[in-house]
């Protein structure tokens, strides 16, 4: 079952209320409010957003979800694009960003990107929902580990680990790789098939219908050439590195 706005908005509580000294959920907007910072906001999202506009972490960070506010500052950040709302900007280099669909306005999957890596790419979750019931299950359980042995693990390190654990993606093995689309030219799948029409053979594409995050994903345009990265057709199932300046917007993002 997908993951609701209300089993993150009762994860988010629940995380507050046993680790309070490391967050503090800031209160959500008013429907006023997010209409007129975001009139296309989805159903979904502006329910979550009434309840919950951040997760202030201890130590100064913040995971923004707030349209009202400007957009987390992206430092190191490239590719992803104005399609975009960047929760977290870590100081690691590592970025966290939700993508949106520029016709709808749609909040979909959550994915990450760092400093460290030019052409592999996370997949943290299908949804905000998902991605917020993620880090706060996950940031309990490694508090629970730490309280429970903690002669076992380096304080300072364990405690950016419970802050942000969904710096965790970028420990995992690469399990996806992008497939240039000259590859696959002949498809009898419609909709792989509308969303390569638009685009060069030496783009890289990854298949999200076929993977489970989080996962890391490697895409490498052909030639090696710097990429942006891109989610293109209409339910944004496909995750593409374009070759930087290789094409003009096309209808199939």
């Amino acid at each position: 079952m997908a993951v609701t706005a209300q089993d993150a908005i009762e994860a988010l509580r629940e995380l507050e209320r046993r680790l309070p000294d490391r967050f503090t959920i800031e209160p959500g907007a008013t429907d006023a409010e997010l209409t007129e910072a975001e009139p296309r906001l989805p159903d979904d999202i502006r329910t979550l957003l009434r309840a919950v506009s951040a997760i202030r972490v201890a130590g100064g960070e913040s995971l923004s979800l707030d349209p009202r506010v400007n957009r987390v500052d992206r430092r190191w950040m490239w590719g992803p694009g104005e399609e975009t709302r960047v929760l977290l900007s870590l100081a690691t280099g590592d970025h966290f960003f939700v993508d949106v669909h520029p016709g709808t306005g749609a909040w979909g999957a959550v994915f990450s990107q760092s400093a460290d890596f030019f052409d592999t790419y996370a997949y943290c979750a299908r949804s905000l929902p998902e991605f917020l019931v993620d880090y706060a299950r996950e940031a309990m359980a490694l508090a629970d580990r730490v309280e429970a042995e903690p002669d076992a693990y380096d304080r300072d390190e364990e405690e950016f680990t419970i802050r942000f654990p969904c710096e965790s993606v970028w420990g995992l093995r690469t399990e996806a790789f992008g497939t240039p689309v000259a590859e696959l030219r002949g498809t009898d799948d419609p909709d792989l098939a509308a969303v390569i029409a638009g685009l060069p053979d030496e783009v890289s594409l990854v298949d999200l219908r076929t993977v489970e995050p989080p996962l890391l994903m490697e895409l490498r345009p052909t030639a090696g050439k710097e990429e942006e990265f891109m989610r293109c057709g209409p339910q944004r199932q496909f995750a593409v590195a374009v070759p930087a300046n290789a094409l003009p917007p096309y209808p199939a993002r």
